[in-house]
């Protein structure tokens, strides 16, 4: 490995002996800020697939007023018996407790869908799990009643699902459910501002039509975004490497550099 080092631990550096007066009694500087950009290749996704954790769970799968969880535990038996689904594994936590987890390729958004051959029975799903970081996380999907067909597509970035608890106030057995992933890619570090997001590169290739979605920096619930921020390439996950040139804005401090505390 090669040699690493800190350049710095200063909040803004400049560079540069050229001095203009006002400009140094703005700054107490000489010189121009700069900001340094980082590499961060967010690996190699697979294609998205909205069935890859559950697989058409309907009838008794479902809740009738009342909530069903599943875990690994399920895995392998319907609606867990996918070919695509991950197989589980044991990851330690943020708090160095181990837990079982399906693990994604990647951190990724999650999308459920919920059908119904007349009407969808309204239904929510809480996906419990970790990030990256082994950090604790969950998000409520809410599919509502009405209509034959609901999606309902996720904001924050998982890396591990621990558990999927399934809950209704009718009789939802009629439903079916699918729940996999999306193209949306979450971030290592937070990106304070879309314009922190410089560059995404899809197989090498520069994509200036990616959909970047900055951190979300409120007090994180079930219902909030991603507390580091998303990337979405414009071109289908396909197994290529994706790039993504960023700002880190506050590197100095922890929650400069992962966000907020998940929740």
């Amino acid at each position: 490995m090669g040699s690493k080092h800190n350049l710095t631990f200063a909040d803004q550096v400049y560079v540069g002996g050229g001095n203009f007066p006002p400009l140094f009694s703005a700054n107490e500087r000489r010189g121009a800020p700069v900001n340094f950009l980082t590499k961060v290749s967010l690996g190699e996704p697979g294609a998205a697939d909205d069935d890859g954790i559950v697989d058409a769970a309907t009838s008794t799968e479902l809740p009738d007023t009342e909530t069903v969880t599943y875990t690994t535990a399920d895995d392998g038996t319907t609606p867990f018996d996918n070919a695509d689904t991950p197989a589980p594994s044991t990851i330690q936590t943020s708090t160095g407790a181990s837990a079982s987890v399906w693990a994604l390729d990647v951190p990724r958004a999650l999308e459920a869908k919920v059908t119904h051959g007349s009407s969808v029975v309204a239904m929510t799903i809480t996906v419990s799990g970790y990030d990256v970081y082994g950090q604790a996380m969950s998000e409520l999907f809410t599919a509502t009643a009405g209509t034959t067909s609901k999606t309902v597509t996720g904001t924050k970035a998982f890396k591990y699902i621990e558990s999927i608890a399934i809950t209704a106030a009718a009789d939802a057995e009629a439903n079916t459910l699918n729940l996999g992933w999306t193209d949306v890619l979450g971030l290592p570090y937070k990106a304070a501002a879309v314009a922190d997001v410089v560059r995404v590169f899809f197989n090498d290739v520069l994509d200036d039509s990616a959909t970047v979605v900055a951190a979300d920096t409120t007090t994180a619930t079930t219902g909030t975004g991603d507390v580091r921020g998303t990337v979405d390439t414009n071109s289908a996950a396909d197994d290529s490497e994706v790039v993504v040139w960023m700002h880190v804005a506050d590197p100095n401090t922890e929650a400069g550099l992962r966000g907020v505390d998940q929740a």
